[in-house]
């Protein structure tokens, strides 16, 4: 089992759940992922369930561990995020972590602010060249992510030559 930590923002948890298998994935990649309770909120906003219900559903009480944040970092154009990217971002600098995060403003407020970022779609890449998918398992996942409108077309054929 990986013994990494990486912490996330909503939008690639949301990627990992278009992916027949994308917890079952990442977990070969980190043993655990660190996510604000704003992140959590957001997984839940249109559903009736709870945080619990949502990380017991998909089995992974065990991966994600909810983080409070008492204070949004005061780095530039932080303030132009929605608060689960602001609260990522702000544990991201205060952990030392890198960063899930695929929103194209949230990913340029982090890389400025010197934040590690990578998207579900770069961690498919990764898991590729760490061989711990072999190529055509990575072109399903990446084809999964576009299928779903998780990635666009010139991000789908631009990794899809990486492999």
């Amino acid at each position: 089992m990986p013994n990494s930590i990486i912490l996330s923002d909503t939008g690639p948890l949301i990627s990992l759940e278009h992916l027949s298998e994308g917890y079952t994935f990442i977990r070969k990649l980190y043993s655990q992922i660190i996510i604000p309770q704003s992140v959590l909120d957001e997984l839940t906003f249109d559903l009736v369930t709870t945080g619990e219900s949502y990380l017991s559903r998909y089995g992974i009480e065990d991966l994600v561990e909810v983080q409070s944040v008492e204070e949004i970092a005061q780095i530039n154009g932080i303030q132009r995020l929605d608060l689960g990217e602001q609260e990522a971002i702000t544990l991201a600098l205060e952990l030392d972590l890198p960063l899930l995060i695929e929103e194209t403003l949230g990913r340029e407020i982090a890389s400025a602010a010197g934040i590690q970022i990578s998207g579900i779609a770069g961690q498919i890449i990764k898991g590729f060249r760490e061989s711990i998918i072999d190529k055509a398992e990575a072109e399903k996942m990446l084809e999964e992510l576009f299928e779903n409108g998780r990635i666009n077309k010139k991000i789908f054929t631009t990794l899809k030559d990486r492999l």
